[in-house]
């Protein structure tokens, strides 16, 4: 099968948060499957940034087409991208874009609706009631101009949790909503004893500290601040710190500083960057728990990383994949009240650290998040939208 992924943004732009990882890993894993997979994108974030023409290249066995394109006050445009589609059209059989709010992909589903082949679109969160709310002068019209009409032509709209769908379905599109998780390969996340010593050593964290740590974009979507002040209020003798591990915007430096003016240097530790595979897998091996208390997450793939590492976790209701992990095990999920957080984390700190998620739970979530089980479900996809198409045509 011939299949088009469409995406503003895309590996090795993993700046660009979960999005970028998520598309991957499912392009890699289809085409590790046999299928023809091309992804069509910028090359916004890479090294080949302002490049003028079309680069061809091979990633993890994908085919990668990287157009010249910029940002503007809108979201990235690229006509080279759209010029690019339209010669891949003719002999794909479906699409798969990704890029809610982005100029970039309208074009593409114009072409698409003219040549009447079917596309699929990954919302990837971008549609929830806080995204929503952010610049909401700005989204509203672009949803009516131009946004629901790119939905409401799509043969599938694809969420990643339960939650997700259930924001689709409020909007009244009328078009099959397909419910499928992120990919997470469980191969590079185990608990790294031998790992978690020298990241403890290298941070100058004791053994016996317990560690509260979030993994990803510092930014207050991700409602630290209520975590900070939560930790703030722990009254247990044991010590403690919150880790805060990833990328920081310039335009969020301004947040961070208020998460660090609220707790002592020596009960926060924030570390830019999310560094490379090893090391963020002995961060969430030195984890004694992990916790992202977010206002809105379609998925949340530093949870399941943190699971796989044995690393329990603590999550508000907001996070998409918490309703597909607590019944495995490892996950408490606890209404955004400060009461309910200190009085879990002040459990947390009476723990042995060896209280960790066992072997069971940690073999059904790699089994649940695999790349062959979630592959052959977009198969499935795929082949009904191609189906859907033939039919039409006949009739």
């Amino acid at each position: 099968m011939k299949v088009v992924h469409v995406t503003p943004v895309y590996a090795p732009a993993w700046q660009y948060g979960g999005p970028v990882r998520s598309t991957h890993l499912l392009a890699r894993a289809l085409a590790a499957k046999g299928h023809e997979i091309t992804v069509l994108t910028t090359t916004i974030g890479t090294p080949q940034a302002g490049a003028l023409d079309v680069l061809s290249r091979t990633l993890d066995g994908v085919h990668v087409l990287y157009c010249p394109g910029r940002v503007t006050g809108l979201g990235i445009v690229s006509p080279r991208l759209t010029a690019t589609a339209e010669s891949l059209a003719a002999g794909a059989h479906a699409f798969h874009l990704t890029g809610v709010w982005q100029p970039s992909i309208i074009g593409v589903q114009r072409l698409l609706a003219k040549r009447k082949t079917p596309y699929v679109v990954s919302t990837r969160g971008a549609l929830s009631p806080y995204s929503f709310q952010q610049s909401r002068w700005k989204k509203l019209p672009y949803y009516y101009l131009f946004e629901q009409k790119i939905l409401r032509g799509a043969a599938a709209l694809h969420a990643t949790a339960p939650i997700e769908c259930a924001e689709l379905k409020r909007l009244r599109l009328g078009v099959p909503i397909f419910t499928a998780p992120n990919i997470c390969d469980a191969l590079p996340w185990f608990d790294d004893a031998a790992g978690r010593k020298a990241w403890r050593q290298s941070h100058a964290i004791a053994t016996d500290e317990c560690v509260i740590m979030h993994v990803g974009r510092i930014h207050p979507k991700k409602n630290l601040h209520f975590l900070v002040e939560s930790a703030a209020a722990l009254s247990s003798q044991r010590a403690w710190r919150v880790v805060l591990v990833g990328p920081v915007a310039e335009r969020d430096e301004p947040y961070l500083s208020q998460l660090q003016a609220t707790l002592p240097p020596q009960r926060l530790t924030v570390i830019r960057g999310t560094g490379d595979g090893d090391a963020l897998r002995a961060a969430y091996s030195s984890a004694d728990v992990f916790v992202l208390p977010s206002f809105a997450e379609n998925f949340g793939n530093a949870v399941v990383e943190a699971l796989l590492c044995n690393t329990p976790v603590v999550l508000s209701p907001h996070v998409g994949v918490g309703s597909l992990v607590e019944p495995l095990g490892g996950t408490t999920i606890l209404p955004l009240s400060q009461h309910l957080w200190v009085a879990e984390l002040e459990q947390r700190l009476k723990l042995s650290p060896e209280q960790r998620v066992d072997a069971r739970a940690r073999s059904q979530i790699a089994e649940l998040f695999s790349a062959e089980s979630i592959a052959a479900q977009f198969e499935q996809l795929y082949a009904s939208c191609t189906t859907a198409r033939h039919t039409a045509a006949i009739g």
